[in-house]
């Protein structure tokens, strides 16, 4: 029997529903194709490989080509671990690693070279060669990066004429050059290795343009030959002279600023610029003559003795999906890995941690804003020949100021009739409310209207239209692509579904034989087919030429739990809680406190665990179901509690062989807890009101390691209110300090 009163309410909440909703519109209709011009920047590796650039975009084998950077620096983390933390950038959907090259680490003292351990920069190149990262190295010879003078040596620090072309200067500068001429010799890109950036000096915002055309042709002299050069984009230089990529800087939070920075323009798909404040946020170049990239992306911040903020990674993956909408087309950021610094040679004032609240912690653990930043590399990576060739397209009343919560935030890319929507309901420092939205783009030949949905605060989706895969033509869909799979002729694409969105997916009837969509509720009209998300969570399309079409959408927590892998040069799927790393045909899973990892593979065909005993598996769906089992281990570490505010951390000489590490999870109230061993700092935390989560197996072998809270300071900002008033109540304390292991599996997969 139906229900009347229970159809009409329904009724009238859909009518409800139309009337709230705002409908906005973008007008693409006069976008027209833009013919690129070439920038002199090229060169091609013995293996055949060429690299290039145009005012438009970065190029790789004469395809259109979107790089993804991530900065992490050699000497602020141990060799022993360099492999591996490559593998996690690699992971995350990276391909180039950026590194200052701090002149103090290498001339401790005046014509003394150290390039050994942790400074061996050519030890470093070489393992993200083998593991198939390219490089961009940052050689100032003035860098900053919280370190001492900047990354001066003292007698330089000392000198007049400092960063001019006072003779002094240069030829002081000009050694420093020669010495990572010959580190780095055969390492670059036309040689067959993986150097392929070079960025001359640092934020050159007050100086002489000539400086940088001086210091290019220092270092080619000094054998330092990269494909590209850059400088930072608050840099003065000749842009006529073309010699030189300004790549731009924004960061969500300021660790410059009073508790990372208040409300700020970042989320509003602003204007090209050097995002910052005062006197740095200037341009001094013709934007239109060169690519839109970023070299400092802020996924993290340094926090100062007085200056604490906690970095959320929702707010981190709204300020990329920002950039990427407003139509950058390379994403470099800093810092991806964190890291400690040289005990004194950190800036002053800060800490030895240089953690940098970064996706990838000091100790090499992954934290949430890895994960959320993947889902983005992912879209990049599979779709960015296309987004790169696409035109910027504001709505005729975009949304400049940053305390606007009412209206929507929006922009799009566009390039003949194709492209995607850029939502942001997103706003550091703001919560923003839900909004039900309408939206609208004006092409040359069509309209296509998206039906409203409710997008929720916090939130930053990417919504394609007249997405072409193969033949297939989907008009639009209220999911956000995120991942493509192509074996042979089937591709699968992978989508995210929206918070409270039952994805609705319209597909063009052209060059289509059938639509397999058990479950989903179809409305097939002349054109096109309209379909809305039932019992299942893919759609299968047979083509008129034979190749099939696959689309799957997966929850938002499915997404973050998402990696691509290449297993004998196809593409794969692995969605599990794990942290997955990958180098040729072995495969790393680690997970914290759990000896029981799940995953699930796609496509199901794809049996890469087989012949491996103890490991359960059975297809479901369209995914290979597995579950793997290593023995658990009580790691051997002691706890003692000395006195309120100091602990001993006892070590063994190694860790169980299925473990990676050991992580000690300490919380605490105060103002700073000091790691140290054998009385010798080693690390610190400043709280914040955030976990302090350290890995022990750096330190194995080497003696215990002490624990010690410094008192709370009145002096300290950012943290909030209630936490200050929790420190107080109950004074300088460990509030718990738990042992967990990070269980690792690893083993060569099937391949055949």
């Amino acid at each position: 029997m139906i229900d009347i009163k229970f159809l009409a309410i329904l009724f009238l909440s859909f009518l409800v529903f139309k009337i709230n909703a705002q409908v906005y519109e973008i007008d693409a209709s006069h976008i027209k194709p833009q013919t690129p011009a070439y920038i002199d920047m090229q060169a091609t590796n013995p293996q055949g490989t060429k690299l290039s650039v145009n005012n438009q975009y970065f190029i790789k084998d004469g395809k259109p080509w979107f790089p993804l950077m991530g900065e992490m620096h050699y000497n602020r983390l141990p060799v022993a671990e360099w492999n591996e933390e490559i593998l996690k950038m690699k992971s995350a959907g990276l391909n180039i690693i950026a590194t200052y090259i701090f002149w103090n680490e290498h001339e401790p003292a005046k014509g003394i070279w150290d390039w050994k351990n942790n400074r061996n920069l050519k030890q470093f190149i070489q393992l993200c060669k083998t593991n198939g990262m390219y490089v961009w190295l940052r050689i100032g010879p003035y860098a900053h990066g919280e370190q001492r003078n900047g990354g001066f040596p003292d007698w330089i620090q000392e000198m007049k004429g400092k960063r001019t072309n006072n003779a002094a200067y240069l030829d002081s500068s000009n050694l420093f050059y020669k010495q990572i001429g010959e580190q780095t010799k055969g390492l670059y890109f036309n040689d067959g290795g993986p150097v392929i950036g070079v960025q001359l000096e640092n934020e050159y915002a007050s100086g002489q343009a000539e400086h940088i055309s001086i210091l290019k042709k220092m270092a080619i002299g000094a054998g330092i030959k990269p494909v590209y050069w850059s400088v930072t984009a608050n840099t003065v230089f000749n842009d006529a002279k073309m010699e030189v990529l300004p790549l731009q800087g924004a960061y969500p939070y300021r660790g410059w600023e009073k508790g990372g920075g208040g409300v700020s323009d970042d989320f509003v798909y602003g204007d090209d610029q050097w995002i910052m404040t005062g006197a740095l946020g200037k341009v001094f170049y013709d934007v239109t003559k060169f690519p839109r990239g970023v070299c400092e992306q802020g996924c993290g911040s340094q926090m100062t003795y007085e200056n604490r903020f906690i970095v959320n990674p929702h707010v981190v993956e709204a300020h990329l999906q920002n950039q990427i909408g407003r139509g950058m087309n390379l994403i470099g950021y800093y810092m991806f890995h964190g890291g400690t610094q040289t005990p004194g040679l950190e800036e002053n004032g800060l800490p030895l941690s240089y953690d940098f609240q970064s996706p990838i912690t000091e100790f090499g653990l992954i934290r949430p804003s890895y994960k959320y930043l993947k889902i983005l590399h992912s879209f990049i990576n599979d779709f960015g020949e296309d987004l790169v060739q696409m035109q910027v397209v504001e709505p005729a009343n975009p949304v400049r100021d940053e305390l606007n919560t009412k209206d929507l935030r929006y922009i799009a890319r566009v390039n003949n009739n194709s492209g995607y929507l850029f939502l942001c309901n997103t706003q550091k420092g703001i919560n923003m409310p839900d909004k039900t939205v309408t939206l609208k783009v004006k092409l040359a030949n069509e309209i296509i209207s998206f039906p409203s949905i409710i997008l929720k605060g916090e939130t930053s989706p990417i919504l394609p239209f007249n997405l072409h895969v193969d033949d297939v033509n989907i008009k639009y869909a209220t999911a956000q692509v995120f991942a493509k799979i192509i074996d042979k002729n089937h591709t699968t694409l992978f989508f995210q579904k929206l918070i409270d969105v039952n994805p609705q997916v319209v597909i063009e009837n052209n060059n289509i034989n059938t639509v397999e969509a058990t479950g989903w509720l179809a409305n097939k009209e002349s054109n096109h087919t309209l379909l809305k998300e039932g019992q299942n969570n893919y759609i299968n399309i047979k083509e008129k030429n034979g190749n099939e079409v696959t689309l799957v959408f997966l929850s938002r927590e499915e997404a973050e739990q998402a990696w691509q892998i290449k297993i004998n040069g196809k593409d794969n799927l692995i969605i599990t809680n794990a942290d997955v790393t990958m180098h040729n045909d072995l495969i790393e899973l680690r997970q914290l406190n759990n000896a029981v990892f799940n995953c699930r593979i796609y496509p199901s065909g794809n049996n890469i665990f087989s012949g491996l005993k103890k490991i359960k598996q059975q297809k479901q769906g369209l995914f290979n179901v597995c579950t793997i089992a290593v023995k658990p281990v009580l790691p051997n570490i002691q706890i003692q509690q000395t006195i309120k505010n100091k602990a001993i951390i006892k070590i063994p000489p190694s860790l169980p062989e299925n473990l990676s590490d050991v992580v000690v999870k300490v919380d605490y109230y105060g103002g700073e807890c000091i790691l140290s061993q054998n009385n010798i700092p080693v690390t610190n935390n400043l709280f914040n009101g955030t976990t302090w989560m350290i890995g022990l197996q750096r330190f194995a072998g080497k003696g215990d390691l002490t624990l010690q809270i410094k008192d709370w300071s009145n002096t300290i900002t950012g943290v909030d209110s209630s936490l200050i008033k929790e420190i107080k109540t109950r004074g300088t304390v460990f509030k718990k300090i738990e042992v967990l292991p990070q269980y690792v599996f690893k083993t060569k997969i099937n391949v055949q």
